[in-house]
């Protein structure tokens, strides 16, 4: 028999482990990092914690250029960056279901992590995104391998190749090339080929494990769920939307000179790395600051639940635009193609909006006090790119004061666990009886 506490403990466990998973990584990696082999010049320790959490969370924010690195520290950043793009809590419980037989409670939590209804499925998701992940990033590599073959020995382009294939399917965002992604703004095969893997990580594992039993025509999976036709739907109408946006700000700016070929696979780059990854393929510093906005609100809707990406989600962006809706029509209910989202994941969505856009309020109003120097845009546009875990940035990172990339660390931190968890944290200090209480309204306008 299970008590009250022990259900609150299961409850709330997971969110905790990913919170302290995070942050001891994290360490680790700074320690890591600080390794004379791993740096060829000093680097502070604040940058060097600045930069291990920034690759546990996969920003893509760097307050040091990655050339203050040694081979064995942009090995150590690969590994990094592909643990944080996989997840802690994943690859834990991953290890966990390898070498161990996973009690009721462990599965309950796996269940949670992997927001999965049933638990009996996570096994199988759990080593499906193990190996999508090495497939994927491998086909990735081997795409893109022969081209920097012409320019770097063998050795050289084999890791290069592998470390812009993780970046890409982690959504990471970093790069070890002189000039990042623009290096190979003429090359629309590699292009290409780092819009997809940005785009199979940034659609969550469920949702290509559900299309992979589809392909197979599995006999448990009759066809996809109304969660991943969703995921798909949204995916695709904001990222379509960000194009369309993109290219109406930038055609007469920065995609002037471009041929109309090479246009449309960088609006397409762009409109993709806007919502999670932040590869920078145009100058950001000269792009409307009306563009700027765009990418703010791009990557706070961020990527599907359960991707390498991050953001609020497509899916709370989903039910958003379903209570506006209700509100609108004067429904009682949210209602999002065809199906009735029930109460408690309204209640839950609009608290990480919420959370999500009060945590940002407040770390721009405390950077603007730290770093009174920079404009407003700039400020916010770092608060937003931190929190969504972007890495875009207006490059004003590497001169922000020391408690300024506090703030950012935190941001970025609190922006991976997610808002969603700490809604669900925050209910262990909550009475949860249900009491009721007289009805009453307020005047709204």
């Amino acid at each position: 028999m299970i008590t009250h506490h022990g259900k609150k403990f299961i409850k709330y466990y997971p969110q905790h482990m990913i919170l302290l998973s995070l942050i001891s990584f994290t360490i680790l990696g700074t320690l890591l990092l600080a390794l004379p082999a791993a740096r060829v010049k000093d680097i502070p320790l604040l940058d060097l914690f600045f930069t291990s959490a920034s690759l546990t969370t996969v920003t893509g924010m760097m307050t040091v250029p990655m050339d203050s690195f040694s081979n064995l520290g942009h090995i150590i950043i690969l590994c990094l960056m592909q643990i944080g793009g996989l997840g802690l809590m994943t690859l834990s419980l991953l290890f966990m279901y390898t070498f161990t037989n996973l009690g009721v409670y462990t599965q309950v939590v796996a269940s949670e992590v992997l927001s999965i209804k049933s638990f009996k499925d996570t096994k199988n998701i759990l080593f499906f995104m193990l190996k999508m992940t090495i497939i994927l990033e491998a086909i990735g590599a081997a795409i893109i391998f022969p081209t920097l073959c012409k320019t770097y020995s063998i050795k050289r382009a084999l890791f290069l190749s592998v470390f812009h294939a993780v970046s890409s399917f982690c959504n990471a965002g970093f790069s070890l090339f002189p000039q990042e992604i623009t290096t190979f703004i003429d090359h629309p095969f590699i292009m290409f080929t780092t819009t997809v893997l940005m785009t199979m990580g940034g659609l969550g594992f469920v949702t290509w494990h559900e299309v992979l039993m589809k392909v197979k025509k599995d006999s448990q999976y009759k066809g996809m769920s109304w969660h991943t036709k969703l995921v798909f739907k949204i995916y695709g109408a904001t990222t379509l939307c960000s194009a369309l946006l993109f290219w109406m700000l930038e055609r007469h700016n920065t995609l002037a000179n471009f041929p109309l070929f090479k246009k449309i696979y960088i609006i397409a780059f762009a409109a993709i790395s806007m919502k999670s990854t932040g590869f920078e393929v145009l100058p950001i510093t000269a792009v409307h600051l009306a563009t700027l906005v765009l990418a703010m609100v791009t990557m706070f809707i961020g990527s599907a639940p359960l991707s390498t990406g991050s953001g609020i989600k497509t899916s709370v962006f989903a039910i958003y635009l379903g209570v506006i809706r209700a509100a609108v029509l004067g429904k009682r209910h949210a209602v999002l193609f065809g199906r009735h989202i029930i109460d408690e994941q309204v209640y839950k969505a609009m608290a990480v909006i919420a959370l999500s856009l009060s945590w940002i309020l407040i770390t721009t109003f405390c950077l603007l006090i730290t770093e009174p120097n920079y404009h407003f845009i700039d400020i916010l546009f770092e608060a937003v790119s931190a929190f969504t875990n972007n890495g875009l940035s207006t490059h004003i990172t590497i001169y922000i004061s020391s408690i300024g990339k506090i703030f950012i660390m935190a941001t970025m931190i609190i922006g991976r666990v997610g808002a969603l968890a700490l809604v669900m944290s925050m209910k262990r200090f909550i009475d949860t009886h249900e009491i009721s209480y007289p009805k009453e309204r307020i005047i709204m306008g």
